[in-house]
């Protein structure tokens, strides 16, 4: 590809501003010129020679030093050509793959508008193809209408016929079962009426067993009372003019070993003062005595107080 104008102007001054400094270089560049030849006469003095041999090193020096320089501006000029070289090469590249994207896009844009007319050919196709699907399926849509009333109908008259076999099943079905009620009714109220016969004997015949048992312990537990009532009566205190017969019933709470743990009255002894006076008795007298058969200790044990004998 060509190298547009401004870019060859360009490349032509950076040449001749590269010259024009080399040839400047070389004019301020000092010259080393060589010393003059003296004439002298060998002698014998070993000094003389020695500074013969210096002042030849000093020269082969300088010498070697101009040509490095000028040797060194050599490779500058040379190192500038080349990156001068090198620039332009890398604007031609460049250039090239500019050239290349733009061909690259032309391509990509041709390549586009062809699928771009490819895609609306098949977009049209689909939409011819979707609008003989929408047709089928309207028809088939209107036949199964057809198909559906007609078994609706059918399905209706099957539907009245089961609801009305139902209907009689039913109906036999809850005489049957109200003829099974009403007789599982009758045998209930007489296994009811039976069983609250027994319940009534049995609990008849219970209450009396109980009775007879509480009034066999509790003759059994008079020996072990009149012994609780007579240490409580040792340890009772009459209180200032209180009454002298009277007696009153004491519910006593007790632990297995005779140890009491509450006393109340619950039938009084005729006033405030005295109840308490017993139920101090009572809390004093702890232990109470144990019966002599240890079936008979009984926890609550209700004990009638008395203060004398003939006050009971």
């Amino acid at each position: 590809m060509d190298l547009k104008p401004r870019y060859l102007a360009a490349a032509a001054l950076l040449h001749v501003a590269l010259f024009a400094m080399l040839f400047a270089s070389t004019l301020f560049t000092r010259k080393i010129e060589a010393p003059a030849m003296i004439e002298a006469v060998l002698i014998a003095d070993p000094r003389m020679e020695q500074a013969r041999k210096h002042a030849l090193e000093q020269q082969k020096r300088a010498e070697a030093e101009g040509l490095r320089q000028q040797q060194e501006q050599e490779r500058l000029a040379e190192r500038q050509l080349e990156r001068e070289q090198m620039r332009e090469e890398e604007q031609k590249r460049e250039q090239d793959r500019k050239a290349a994207q733009e061909e690259q896009k032309k391509q990509q844009d041709q390549k586009r508008k062809e699928q771009e007319q490819l895609q609306i050919k098949q977009e049209a196709e689909r939409q011819r193809q979707e609008e003989i699907k929408q047709k089928a399926a309207i028809e088939q849509q209107r036949q199964d209408e057809i198909k559906k009333k007609a078994a609706e109908e059918e399905a209706k008259k099957k539907a009245v016929e089961e609801a009305r076999r139902k209907q009689e099943a039913d109906e036999r079905k809850r005489l049957i079962e109200a003829e099974r009620k009403e007789q599982d009714r009758i045998r209930r109220e007489r296994e009811a009426e039976d069983q609250r016969r027994r319940d009534e004997m049995a609990a008849l015949l219970g209450a009396e067993e109980a009775d007879r048992a509480a009034a066999a312990r509790t003759a059994a537990q008079q020996p072990w009372a009149a012994q609780i009532a007579a240490k409580i009566q040792r340890n009772w205190q009459r209180p200032p003019a209180s009454a002298e017969r009277f007696n009153c019933l004491v519910q006593i709470q007790q632990l297995p070993g005779g140890d009491v743990v509450s006393a109340k009255i619950i039938r009084s002894c005729g006033s405030a003062v005295l109840d308490r006076s017993v139920e101090n008795a009572v809390l004093k007298a702890s232990p109470l005595p144990s019966p002599s058969d240890p079936s008979l200790f009984d926890r609550n044990i209700k004990v009638t107080f008395c203060p004398t004998p003939d006050a009971c």
